[in-house]
Formats: C-alpha cells, sequence, structure tokens
C-alpha cells in the first residue's frame, strides 16, 4: 500500500491530530485561536501532508521504474497457463509443472 493511501484513509485522524495540536499550542502561549484561523491553518497543513506524501509515491515509483529499466541482465520468468501465473519461475521448474485437480463427487 502507497503512503499517500494510507493518509487518505486516515484523513479525519490526521486533521482532527492538527487542529488539536493548534488549540494545545495556543493554551502553551497563552493565546486563543479563532475558528476561521484554525480552519485555515489546520487545511493548509494537510494539503501540505497530502501533497508531500503524493509526491514521496510518485518519487518511488519513478525510482523504481528507472532502476528496473537500467537493469536489462535481470530476466523474470514469467509462465501463464489456465489462468495461473507463475512468476519468478522457471518456465521448465518443477513448481511450474505442478497440476491441480479438484476433488472428485462419488455418488
Amino acid at each position: 500500500m502507497a503512503i499517500s493511501d494510507a493518509v487518505i484513509g486516515n484523513l479525519m485522524m490526521i486533521y482532527l491530530a492538527v487542529i488539536a495540536g493548534i488549540k494545545a499550542y495556543g493554551l502553551v502561549c497563552g493565546r486563543s485561536f479563532g475558528g476561521c484561523f484554525v480552519l485555515i491553518v489546520s487545511s493548509a497543513v494537510v494539503g501540505l501532508i497530502l501533497v508531500g506524501t503524493l509526491t514521496w509515491d510518485v518519487t518511488r515509483k519513478v525510482t523504481y521504474a528507472i532502476s528496473r529499466d537500467q537493469h536489462p541482465s535481470v530476466h523474470v520468468h514469467e509462465m501463464c497457463k489456465g489462468g495461473i501465473c507463475w512468476h519468478g519461475v522457471a518456465v521448465r521448474s518443477p513448481a511450474s509443472q505442478v497440476r491441480f485437480r479438484l476433488p472428485q463427487h462419488l455418488p
């Protein structure tokens, strides 16, 4: 799962934590922040967190794609037969030759 998926899944909790953090900061400093200020700042912080995680995920995917293209000597064997795909298994490997049978119902 990507980091941004986790952030989006917990967006409300992050939003509430940021609001609680702003309120706690106000109590420590002896200030009282208005509702509009809290709404604007918390939305900006959550937006920055979301943009940061999306940027991180895209950067990781691009890095993976570039590094995968630079190593053409690595061959991944893949065999698909009957809807079952074996990834990373040699085509003539015993693991790729396994046959599965459904149990027969006897009358």
